[in-house]
């Protein structure tokens, strides 16, 4: 009894985290994070222009994304693909913030 207990607990929470992480308003957060992470990776590459082509790109599609996140058309989708979708936006996450760091240094004086 108890074991059935514990699973049934282990299952309501997975549940909810499955729930959490294919809410509209998550992807919404996600897309304005990467759209952030885009703009600073602009601001610390000013001189190339084959990446500001990229990072403006990304910017676009965030902002797209950020509008499909409210329409009722994406809560229509399956859970299979909004689940593609975000390792998609977690791995574009991880680019930038790797983008970011390998960054070169606006000075040569040390802070």
């Amino acid at each position: 009894m108890l074991g059935w207990l514990k699973d049934r607990i282990e299952a309501v929470k997975a549940q909810r985290k499955l729930a959490r992480q294919v809410d509209p308003r998550s992807f919404k957060r996600m897309a304005m994070e990467i759209r952030d992470l885009a703009l600073l990776a602009s601001q610390l590459n000013p001189r190339e222009k084959d990446i500001h082509k990229l990072i403006r790109s990304v910017i676009v599609e965030m902002d797209r994304l950020s509008e499909l996140a409210d329409r009722p058309e994406f809560r229509k989708l399956s859970t299979g693909k909004k689940l593609l979708l975000r390792q998609g936006l977690e791995e574009s996450r991880v680019q930038l913030l790797e983008s970011i760091e390998s960054a070169p240094s606006p000075t040569q004086t040390l802070q």
